[in-house]
């Protein structure tokens, strides 16, 4: 029997990231409904605002760089990024679970779930923000595919 330390160190891993990941991209969801980015980067655009308090040289943010930037994060879909991050943690669980008993399930559903939220969120959020939680459990679901109990020596 294989003990499967490895891949349940990884997949824990990667679950806790995943799930600190839900929290704030379920954070960004809330402040987007609220117009909290739109608001924000307008404040960005006032010379006399309040963020730019105390500093001689304040940056100089154009209205339409600052409106531009509103629409980027207001067009962003932070619902299902959300959820995407959920089912990923959900399904690592589960694997983490079976990896034990079912090595290969295990192994789908950590590389199904890394495939899932890569096709579900877009280049930037999939590949920038969750990359180290996404190539844990691509390391973990490979190790759990890959590696086969020893074979009894005949002598």
């Amino acid at each position: 029997m294989v003990k499967r330390t490895g891949e349940r160190v990884l997949g824990i891993i990667g679950i806790v990231l995943f799930m600190l990941g839900t929290l704030f991209l379920g954070g960004a969801t809330v402040l987007q409904g609220q117009g909290f980015y739109e608001d924000f980067f307008m404040e960005m655009a006032n010379e006399d605002s309040e963020l730019w308090e105390g500093q001689e040289n304040p940056p100089t943010v154009s209205e339409e760089e600052a409106a531009a930037t509103s629409a980027f994060f207001e067009d962003l879909n932070f619902g299902m990024y959300t959820l995407a991050s959920f089912i990923a943690g959900v399904a690592g669980i589960v694997a983490v679970v079976l990896v034990g008993k079912k090595p290969v399930v295990a192994s789908i559903l950590f590389l199904g779930s890394t495939l899932l939220y890569a096709i579900m969120a877009p280049f930037t959020l999939a590949f920038i923000i969750p990359f180290l939680p996404m190539l844990l459990y691509i390391i973990a679901g490979i190790m759990a595919l890959v590696r086969k109990p020893k074979q009894p020596e005949l002598s």
